[in-house]
């Protein structure tokens, strides 16, 4: 591999959506679909790519709630392809 950017042009992505406090720090985004190559990457690396994107997305670093396909997983969940990953932050209970 060359390391140049056409070569994600062919590479299947996930989609990604940001819930209620999370838009706004993701630059008012609510779903991006963002490249996923197979075999598929760690929840933890995903959320540092994402952090790159949208530097104020890691203030909340420590509280964000991620499912995949509406089922919660830990930081080291390898999601791939085509799966639905949601952010959501801290619910507040009453």
């Amino acid at each position: 591999m060359s390391g140049n950017d056409n070569e994600t042009r062919g590479a299947a992505s996930s989609t990604i959506l940001f819930f209620s406090l999370l838009q706004q720090a993701a630059g008012g985004e609510k779903q991006v679909d963002w490249p996923i190559a197979p075999p598929g990457v760690p929840i933890a690396e995903l959320l540092g790519d994402l952090y790159a994107r949208w530097p104020e997305l890691s203030a909340w670093d420590g509280q964000i709630r991620v499912a995949v396909d509406l089922e919660y997983v830990d930081r080291d969940y390898i999601v791939k392809p085509g799966q639905e990953i949601a952010l959501m932050p801290p619910v507040q209970g009453g």
